[in-house]
């Protein structure tokens, strides 16, 4: 995805955020056309149950919507979501644990790649989709969860801090990390082609 688009993607977003706040319920329903599929995924990684991450995301979007004059403005439409969609799931599975369900804390909730998240586009190429599948997921969490905010969701380094409430050195540094893990194992490269590939299908 071109950063001409993701630019065109967020005037408009800012946009229509703008037009919410004028009690324009139809900018709204745009935002969440546009938002909701990224943000269901992000909180299918996170919490590895379909009816639960449909509900976190269906209810982040109430919650904005009944707050949204106290929000007020907001210049980055896209990373104040997923901020507080996180906020929200971190939230929700600490409730679940003070009520001894067998959930695990957010901290130890693990993003898993799965073959719907890297395309190939040709057969001949298939098996390096189980080999890059099986590279990333054997990254640590923190790594995975900035490869995957990064490459999936085209989030900068800025956003991606404010998301995991991390400072941006911070994202350089897992990064460049995984990255680093990525080239050892000889398939950065690919991985690039292919998500190059995925974001053009994409759009």
């Amino acid at each position: 995805m071109s950063e001409d688009f993701n630019e065109m993607e967020s005037s408009e977003l800012v946009w229509l955020w703008q037009q919410t706040i004028l009690e324009d319920t139809g900018s709204f329903k745009k935002i969440h056309d546009i938002l909701f599929d990224g943000l269901y995924l992000y909180a299918l990684k996170l919490l590895e149950s379909e009816d639960l991450a449909n509900d976190a995301v269906q209810d982040l979007f109430i919650k904005i919507w009944t707050k949204r004059h106290s929000i007020g403005e907001i210049k980055k439409i896209k990373p104040y979501f997923y901020t507080s969609l996180r906020r929200q799931i971190l939230n929700q599975l600490r409730d679940l644990k003070l009520r001894n369900l067998k959930i695990k804390l957010f901290p130890h909730t693990d993003i898993e790649f799965s073959q719907e998240d890297i395309v190939v586009i040709k057969e001949e190429y298939a098996h390096l989709q189980h080999q890059i599948i099986e590279l990333l997921n054997n990254l640590p969490k923190r790594q995975k969860e900035v490869i995957y905010l990064h490459f999936f969701e085209n989030l900068d380094n800025n956003q991606i801090a404010a998301i995991m409430k991390v400072t941006y050195q911070s994202v350089l540094n897992l990064k460049q990390k995984a990255i680093q893990k990525l080239r050892a194992g000889k398939l950065m490269t690919w991985f690039l082609f292919i998500l190059l590939m995925y974001h053009i299908l994409k759009i």
